[in-house]
C-alpha cells in the first residue's frame, strides 16, 4: 500500500465534471478554484482557438458506445504491460525503472515470429463481441514501431514476422467496414532525441507533475535535442495518415496530468491540425494536452457529461496479454451499460499472445457479451445517455420516445426516478418479471422486487408519449460516491461517539475507493486524522485534517503504469482526534465505498 494516497474535500459535487478521470475543461471559475491534477482547464479563448470534429464527424462515435482497443508490443513477450512492465529506463518526466535491462528488452524483435496472426480473425472477433469500431498501437512508450516506417529502423519489418503489422490490421478493417484507430505515443523512452524536459534543470518529485525546476532556475525548457525529436515526430504521425487508408480515430497517449505533458512538448495544434488536413472528419482525444474531441478517462468509468468520452479497461489486469484474471460477463456488461448511461464509449483493451493467436477463454469471454447485446444492444447503441444521471444503482439510456433504465446493483429493489415532462405510456421489464410500478405528481416508482435477477442487469424500458428531450432533476443530496467508479457501499455505520479513536473493520480486505465521514461536534472544528491496514498491524496514515462539523468526504486512490487509479486493498480504518483538549470526538455517520 506504499502508493496509496488519500485526498480530503468538501462535498461541492456537481455532475459536470469527475475528479477521477482525465478531462479536458474550459475553466470559468476563479483563480483560486483547486485545480485537480486529472483535470485539463482552458480558458474560453484557448479553447475556441483549437481545433475540433464537427458534431457530424462525431455521430458514429457517439453511436458506437463500444470498441476493441489492441495492445500488443515488445512487452507481450514476458506478459507483462506494455513499456511500464519492461523498459528498465522511463524519461523524464516519467518516474522509477522497469525490471529488464535495456540491453534484454531491446532485442526481443529478434524473437518475433508472429506466426499466428490473422487479422481478418480479428477484425471479425470483434464484430462477433459487438464492437463498432478498432483502435490498435502504432507505437508505445517503448519507441517500437509496429508499422513500416522509414524514420526508424526499429521496426517490425525488421523482425523475422518481417510484415506490416499496421497495415494488415487497417486493411483487415477496411474491408470489414470497421471503423479504424491507430494509438501513438508521444513519450518515447528509445529514442536517442526525446528530451521533453531538460534534465539538468530539474528534480524529480512524487506529486504530478512529478517533476520541479531546480534552485535558481526559472523556467524549465526541453532539452536541446528535442526539437530533432518533434520533427521525426511530424514525419511519422504523416506517415500514419497517409499510408493506411482512412483512419478514424487517432490516439495520443502523453497526457497533461497536471503539466506533466504540455502542448507545446509536441507543438500539438500544429500537429493535430496536420491530421485533419490529411484525414478529414478523423476524431482525436484530449492526450495531447489540447481539448481534442473526447475526453479520456482510464481504467475507470466516468460520470455523465455532454461532451464526448471514453473509458479505456483492460480485459485482464494488464495492457496487453497475461495470464491474469478475466473481467467476467458481469463485469463487462456493467463496464459497456455505465459509460453508455453516463453518455460515453467503452473502449475494452486486449492483446494477442506473442505467436499472434488470442488466449481462447478471452475469445470466449467477448462472444459471450456479443451475445448479451445481441440481445439488447438496441438498449445501448445509437441512445443517449439519461435522462435520469446514474447512481449507484445503475443508470439510463434513451433514444426517441424510449428510455431504459439498467439496474446494475442486485441489492436495489426499488427506485424512484424524478418525473420528466412527458406523459408515461407503458413500463416493461426486458430482462424478464412482472411489472409493478406506479407514477405520482413528481416521480416514477420502480418496484423491482419481482424483476428477473438472473441476467446480468435489469433493463426496463419505459415508453412515453413524446419524444425525450433533456435531463430530469437530481435525485436528492448526491455526493461524488454517486459516480459508478467508486462502486457500491461496503459499510455504513452511525452515531459512532469514540474515547479519541475509532476503529472500523470490515471484516475481510476490500477495495476501498473512499470514506465519507459526517463530523457532529457541535461547537468549533475537529481535529483528526485517518489511517488504513490490511492486518491491523501496520498502518498508512492518510490524512491529517482540521475539518468543521458537517459532511468530508475522502477519495483513496493508488500509482500504477503511469496513472492515479481509484481504490485500494483495505481492511482496516482508523480515525483518531489529535486534538489534545477533549476526550471524545463524535461521528454522526461513517460510509466505506467500494468494491467488495
Amino acid at each position: 500500500m506504499k502508493h496509496l494516497k488519500i485526498l480530503l474535500s468538501t462535498v461541492f459535487v456537481v455532475y459536470s465534471w469527475s475528479v477521477h478521470a482525465q478531462w479536458s475543461v474550459i475553466d470559468t471559475t476563479d483563480a483560486r478554484h483547486q485545480k485537480w491534477y486529472l483535470e485539463q482547464r482552458f480558458s474560453p479563448e484557448e479553447w475556441n482557438a483549437s481545433n475540433f470534429a464537427s458534431n457530424e464527424e462525431m455521430k458514429w462515435f457517439n453511436d458506437s458506445r463500444y470498441g476493441m482497443f489492441i495492445h500488443f508490443g515488445l512487452s507481450t513477450y514476458i506478459g507483462k504491460d506494455l513499456s511500464w512492465g519492461m523498459c528498465q529506463t522511463r524519461k523524464a518526466p516519467d518516474r522509477g525503472n522497469g525490471p529488464i535491462a535495456d540491453s534484454v528488452w531491446v532485442r526481443y524483435p529478434e524473437k518475433f515470429v508472429f506466426e499466428d496472426f490473422d487479422a481478418r480473425r480479428w477484425v471479425d472477433i470483434a464484430k462477433r463481441a459487438g464492437m463498432k469500431y478498432i483502435v490498435t498501437i502504432a507505437k508505445h512508450h517503448d519507441g517500437f514501431h509496429l508499422w513500416d516506417t522509414k524514420y526508424s529502423e526499429f521496426k517490425v519489418t525488421n523482425t523475422p514476422f518481417g510484415r506490416d503489422y499496421l497495415k494488415e490490421i487497417a486493411d483487415a478493417c477496411h474491408e470489414a467496414g470497421m471503423k479504424f484507430g491507430i494509438y501513438y505515443s508521444q513519450r518515447d523512452w528509445y529514442h536517442p532525441d526525446y528530451e521533453p524536459v531538460d534534465t539538468s534543470l530539474i528534480e524529480q518529485v512524487s506529486e504530478p507533475p512529478y517533476f520541479k525546476s531546480r534552485a535558481g532556475v526559472p523556467e524549465v525548457k526541453p532539452g536541446p535535442k528535442h526539437q530533432k525529436y518533434i520533427d521525426y515526430q511530424f514525419n511519422v504521425v504523416r506517415e500514419l495518415c497517409t499510408n493506411y487508408g482512412k483512419v478514424d480515430v487517432f490516439w495520443f497517449d502523453a497526457s497533461w496530468w497536471g503539466g506533466m505533458f504540455t502542448a507545446d512538448m509536441w507543438q500539438s495544434e500544429k500537429l493535430t491540425r496536420m491530421i485533419r488536413e490529411l484525414q478529414p472528419g478523423i476524431i482525436i482525444n484530449n492526450r495531447a494536452s489540447i481539448p481534442g474531441d473526447f475526453d479520456t478517462p482510464e481504467q475507470k468509468i466516468g460520470m455523465y457529461q455532454q461532451r464526448p468520452w471514453e473509458s479505456c479497461l483492460t480485459l485482464c489486469s494488464s495492457w496487453s496479454w497475461s495470464d491474469t484474471p478475466v473481467k467476467t460477463k458481469e463485469q463487462i456488461v456493467k463496464i459497456i451499460t455505465s459509460t453508455a448511461c453516463g453518455n460515453g464509449n467503452a473502449l475494452l483493451s486486449w492483446g494477442p499472445k506473442w505467436g499472434g493467436a488470442f488466449d481462447p477463454k478471452q475469445v470466449r469471454r467477448l462472444e459471450e457479451v456479443g451475445d448479451w447485446l445481441d440481445q439488447f444492444g438496441y438498449t445501448i447503441y445509437k441512445t443517449q445517455g439519461g435522462p435520469w444521471y446514474p447512481e449507484n444503482w445503475g443508470g439510463s439510456t434513451y433514444i426517441g420516445n424510449r428510455a431504459y433504465v439498467h439496474v446494475t446493483d442486485e441489492a436495489t429493489d426499488r427506485l424512484v426516478l424524478p418525473i420528466l415532462n412527458n406523459q408515461l405510456k407503458s413500463v416493461k421489464y426486458l430482462t424478464g418479471g412482472r411489472v409493478e410500478y406506479d407514477q405520482t405528481s413528481d416521480a416514477i416508482i420502480l418496484d423491482l422486487v419481482n424483476a428477473d435477477n438472473s441476467k446480468e442487469s435489469i433493463i426496463v424500458e419505459l415508453e412515453f408519449e413524446h419524444k425525450i428531450t433533456g435531463m430530469a432533476a437530481v435525485s436528492g443530496q448526491l455526493s461524488k460516491f454517486s459516480d459508478p467508479v467508486y462502486g457500491q457501499v461496503l459499510l455504513t455505520k452511525e452515531d459512532l461517539n469514540a474515547e479519541g479513536i475509532l476503529v472500523v473493520d470490515l471484516k475481510k480486505t476490500n477495495h476501498v475507493t473512499g470514506v465519507g465521514i459526517e463530523l457532529s461536534k457541535p461547537d468549533g472544528t475537529q481535529k483528526f486524522s485517518v489511517e488504513v491496514s490490511t492486518d491491523g498491524k501496520k498502518w498508512d496514515r492518510l490524512a491529517d485534517e482540521i475539518a468543521p462539523a458537517g459532511t468530508w468526504e475522502l477519495t483513496v486512490s493508488q500509482f500504477n503504469a503511469g496513472i492515479q487509479l481509484p481504490g485500494d486493498d483495505i481492511r482496516y480504518i482508523r480515525i483518531r482526534a489529535t486534538e489534545g483538549d477533549f476526550i471524545k470526538f463524535q461521528i454522526k455517520a461513517l460510509s466505506v465505498y467500494g468494491i467488495k
